[in-house]
């Protein structure tokens, strides 16, 4: 209020003197005070807009599924590395976001830490998952006694989007474990579902007060007559039969095969879904091939399905059961002619038993064969990676399968599976 009536007496003083000076000076602080709010509404605005991208940016926030640790081994040496299966629980999508993620080495030893880093801004859709690897830059020379191997702590964070340090996320703390593999096997191996689950802590529910319990008088059965019966002349004691546990079908790949919705050849994508759930990966980059890796809940069983152009139907299948899982060989052949389902008057022929040679080693295959279908099996030929699994290829495309399936591994990842069988001949 001061500051206005000193200004009214400066107006009228210029006034007097001079009307023309009056008239310049009222115009000024009429500017003046025009121009003084704009700048600060405006700045409120800049303020209020940053403060909400920066409040959905600190927000989301990623959730592990699950983690691999191991030493990756390669020229140099042995590093400490750490695999994880993310997924983007938030309530948006997250694509072209920049996600960064680092991961620091503890070498409890003797407290020396190493960074290693990655970041991503591609497709990241919600509730889809990510593998991500993290390898520290600095080798080690590891002795044969285990027990002398480093103790490293590993500790992984990430940040979405252009954040302060308040929002960065704490996805993990794990130790390395004693154990050597290429960074291909491991990453395989959490594919196939084989880290270690991350489970996320579940909040209590506050508990009722409890009810005093009623006390009731036992029941008293009416006194029977006493029967006399004949006992045994070696004095045994009858004893009664035991019933027998009934044989667990959930166990192995029995849980697979025991389903009663099932998809197979010549099926929509829809039918996978709705027996395997939603694709865990998808790849429609090539107008001429779509394929769609389904994973049922069978403890490391991939079913990758492919269709020829865009018609959405299962031309080519491919099931990878992990050895460990298959008991009997029967097994396996019942789930190619599950995956043969659209003939189920006709079943499969085979499998008709064959060997082969590769620089690589000793390969066996057992051929089958349907109306309107090739395919065969292959047989573990390892102990480690994709060598440690069977494989059952499916087809009703005219196309020679070996060689169409060799070309499309080379560009599609998740058809590594195939890699160690690839160039293959099945034919005979």
């Amino acid at each position: 209020m001061f500051s206005v009536r000193l200004h009214k007496l400066i107006v009228r003083k210029h006034q007097r003197n001079n009307p023309f000076k009056g008239f310049v000076a009222l115009s000024l602080s009429v500017l003046t005070c025009f121009f003084a709010t704009v700048a600060t509404d405006g700045q409120k605005a800049f303020s209020y807009g940053s403060d909400d991208v920066y409040g959905e940016q600190r927000g989301a926030r990623l959730s592990p599924q699950s983690v691999l640790t191991w030493w990756s081994h390669d020229a140099t040496g042995y590093h400490p590395a750490v695999g994880l299966l993310i997924e983007n629980s938030t309530n948006r999508d997250l694509s072209g976001i920049l996600i960064r993620f680092q991961g620091r080495f503890l070498d409890l030893r003797n407290g020396y830490t190493q960074v290693a880093r990655d970041e991503w801004d591609g497709e990241f859709h919600r509730n889809q998952q990510k593998f991500i690897k993290l390898r520290g830059p600095t080798p080690y020379e590891l002795p044969i006694d285990k027990d002398q191997w480093p103790r490293i702590e590993c500790k992984v964070m990430c940040r979405v989007g252009t954040v302060n340090d308040e929002a960065t996320q704490d996805l993990v703390v794990t130790r390395i474990d004693r154990i050597t593999m290429t960074d291909e096997e491991a990453m395989e191996k959490l594919r196939q579902d084989q880290g270690r689950r991350i489970i996320k802590p579940q909040s209590s529910a506050p508990s009722e007060p409890r009810r005093p319990k009623e006390t009731k008088e036992p029941r008293r059965e009416p006194v029977k007559p006493l029967v006399a019966t004949a006992g045994s002349l070696n004095g045994d004691k009858p004893t009664a039969s035991k019933p027998q546990p009934a044989p667990n079908r959930g166990v192995g790949l029995n849980r697979l095969l025991a389903q009663t919705t099932f998809a197979g050849l010549g099926d929509d994508f829809f039918a996978f879904e709705q027996a395997f759930k939603r694709p865990r990966e998808t790849d429609a980059k090539d107008a001429a091939y779509t394929w769609a890796k389904f994973v049922p809940d069978a403890d490391g069983v991939e079913i990758i399905v492919g269709s020829k152009g865009r018609t959405g139907k299962a031309d080519i299948i491919l099931a990878v059961i992990p050895q460990f899982l298959v008991s009997q060989e029967s097994q396996v052949v019942t789930l190619a002619q599950l995956l043969y389902k659209k003939h189920k008057t006709d079943r499969l022929k085979g499998p008709q038993y064959s060997v082969r040679y590769l620089p690589s080693g000793r390969v066996q295959v057992g051929a089958l064969s349907g109306t309107g279908c090739r395919g065969a099996i292959f047989f573990p030929r390892g102990q480690v990676g994709n060598e440690n699994n069977y494989l059952i290829q499916l087809s009703r495309l005219p196309e020679d399968l070996d060689n169409l399936l060799s070309a499309q591994t080379r560009r599609v990842p998740m058809l590594s599976v195939y890699s160690p069988f690839a160039g293959i001949d099945t034919s005979n």
